[in-house]
Order: structure tokens, then sequence, then C-alpha cells
């Protein structure tokens, strides 16, 4: 069978369980373009480690390439289109896997002040909406795409809640917020009401001057402006920049550190961070604990406090 094919009828069954499976879909077909529509079980192993190398050195994409087909080959082996699997079965020497950016609160501050380097004469509301978005990612943690697809309607001012249509694995949840966060959204909604609504309530909460929804990049865009008045920046020689991304993972971080001070059980706790972030399993959830040195010394501060009694009884 075609490698095409069997790309096809994996992708029709990851969807089928639920996932939207958008970027893994997109690699698997650059796969099949890169390597020859080939029927699948004359694959050759060179062909297969030239894909996940890549051009030049090799990368920490070599990873995500290696786990994509690793389960799309397990897939393929278990349906019988292929007797065994063309991957390597050694891994070369990798760099560092990618760690997100963790904002401390003065720098999310400073982001949030930042945003008047957006005032425009043409969107007046830009400021303001974009002050608003990242209050919102910051507070809940959301995806980007998932805030950037609210409507007026999915935010419920009475009972402090958030409708989330559009999520990673097409389940609607909802999402508490805070009190502040309530006056923020109260405030930012009536004065998007004064905007057009081309859908009325069901129109984008965060728009342009036009009443369209904001899209990705242009959002990508301005946080960059944002991020460069904020003087907002790793450390020299990195190769990345903070992301805007990176909210959501500091604010998961923020709320584990914030429980560990309050003497919170964080185990306990961490399967209702899980659900709060629309993860699929607590196992997203748990690399959390290991993002930052503090976080770390409260996890193994905990740990003293259980073993030491423990110790004291030997």
């Amino acid at each position: 069978m075609k490698l095409s094919k069997v790309i096809a009828i994996y992708t029709r069954f990851q969807q089928g369980i639920g996932l939207r499976f958008l970027s893994d879909s997109r690699l698997l077909r650059r796969f099949s373009r890169c390597v020859g529509d080939i029927d699948i079980r004359n694959m050759p192993s060179e062909a297969v480690s030239a894909f996940l190398i890549g051009k030049g050195a090799i990368t920490s994409t070599w990873r995500l390439r290696f786990a994509v087909l690793s389960s799309f080959y397990r897939f393929a082996v278990s349906r019988g289109y292929v007797d065994a699997s063309p991957l390597p079965t050694e891994r070369p020497q990798l760099p560092p896997q990618f760690r997100p950016y963790i904002y401390s609160p003065v720098e999310i501050r400073r982001l949030i002040e930042a945003t008047v380097v957006l005032d425009s004469v043409r969107h007046p509301m830009q400021v303001v909406t974009y002050r608003t978005l990242l209050l919102l990612l910051y507070g809940t943690g959301l995806r980007i795409s998932e805030a950037l697809s609210l409507n007026l309607s999915d935010v419920d001012l009475r009972d402090h809640l958030l409708t989330i249509h559009n999520t990673k694995f097409y389940k609607m949840r909802l999402v508490p917020i805070g009190k502040s966060q309530n006056r923020e959204l109260r405030a930012f909604s009536d004065r998007r009401r004064q905007l057009p609504l081309p859908e009325s309530e069901g129109s984008a909460l965060f728009s342009s001057h036009l009443g369209t929804r904001w899209k990705y990049p242009h959002v990508i865009t301005l946080f960059q402006r944002v991020r460069e008045q904020a003087a907002v920046q790793r450390e020299p020689g990195s190769s990345y920049p903070p992301r805007l991304h990176d909210l959501r993972h500091t604010a998961a971080v923020h709320r584990l550190i914030a429980w560990y001070r309050a003497g919170e059980d964080v185990q306990r706790m961490l399967p209702q961070l899980s659900t709060y972030l629309g993860h699929e399993g607590i196992r997203h959830t748990q690399r959390y604990l290991t993002m930052t040195p503090e976080l770390l010394q409260l996890a193994s501060s905990r740990f003293e406090g259980y073993a030491q009694p423990e110790a004291r009884h030997e």
C-alpha cells in the first residue's frame, strides 16, 4: 500500500478518537513528499534517517519527527501494513530539549504596561484589546488559539465562567475566572460591543476595529513589539526569544508555586490543574514540576519534610 494512503488512514483514525491531529498530519505529509510516495513496505531506512536529520546540523526537531513517525509506524505494524519499523534503533546526540520561558511577576507587569506601544489612531482599541488578551492568557492559562476563538457569548460574567469550544482535543470545557479577571472582561466586553458585531453575540471577543476576529500571526507580530518595548529577553546566546505561548506555561508554574507556598498537596491538585488547562492527561501537567529552580526547591523541601520523620524512626 502506498505511504500516502496509510498516512490518510492513520490520520482518520487519530481524528476519530478525538484528536485534531493537525501538526502531526502536516509532518507526515511532508515525510511522504520527502521520501516519495512509495509502497510502505519498501521504505529504505536510509531515507527515514535522512528525513529525521534534515539539512545541516542535528537539532531538537529530530526528537519531534522521531516521536511522530514512531507512533505512525506502531499503527502501521499493528494493522499489518508493514512488518517492521524502519526507524533507527539508536538515537544521535541531541541538543537539550527546548524549555519554555517562565516570566517573573515583574516581567508580566512590564509586558502589560508595554502594550502602550500598540497605540494607533487607526485602531483605537488595539491597546486595551491586547492588554486584555495578555491578562486573560496569564490569568487562565488558555492556549492562544482558544482565546482567539472566544465569542462574546462565551463570556459568562454572572457566573465567572468562560466556555472554551476550540480546544486541542475537540472537547468543550468551562474555565472559571477570578473577580479581578471578571472585572477586566466586563469593562472590555462593554467597549468591545461598541465595535461592529457582524454575528451579534456570536462575534469575536478579540477583534479588529472592523469587528473581524484577530488572527494568530497578527497577534504574534504585535507581541514581538510588546516584548521589545518591555525589554524581556532570554540570556545572551539563546536560540529563541520568550514567546507569547510561554504565558500558558508561566500561569501553570505560578499556580504550582502558589500551592506549594500555601502548603497544599500539589500531587492531589495536579489533576485539577490538568483539567483546567485542557490537557489530555496528567502526564502533560506533571512536566511543569521541573520547569524552574524555585519549583524544584519547593518540591525538594516538601519531600524533606515528608522524609525526615521517617528517618528519625529508623
